[in-house]
């Protein structure tokens, strides 16, 4: 995981599926989310609720780009932290809590 051996916790609530949800990373995930079904995505996997599982899957598959600001810039979505947090904060948003989050991204220069 990019933020070492720390567990990335994210706790929200997706207006649009009327649910709440959790995603937990880092090598103790399994340990953090009882229930949670695992997605794997280039050699990283992140333990979800299933809603979200269901989700964060259809977007890998379909449409795997994640929105880093507000205003972007668009990246191919991968299961990092920082890119991971990025898509939930941005593309699915209601992210409540954070525990673990990784260091913010250097902002490109041009």
């Amino acid at each position: 995981m990019s933020n070492g051996s720390k567990t990335l916790i994210v706790t929200g609530y997706d207006d649009r599926q009327g649910c709440g949800y959790v995603l937990s990373t880092g090598p103790d995930a399994a340990e953090g989310l009882p229930g949670g079904r695992p997605i794997s995505h280039n050699g990283v996997t992140v333990l979800a609720t299933p809603e979200l599982a269901a989700l964060l899957q259809d977007a890998l598959d379909h449409r795997p780009t994640a929105t880093l600001s507000w205003s972007g810039p668009r990246v191919p979505l991968t299961l990092d932290d920082t890119t991971i947090l990025a898509w939930l904060t941005h593309d699915v948003g209601g992210v409540l809590t954070v525990k673990g989050s990784p260091a913010p991204r250097p902002r490109p220069h041009g």
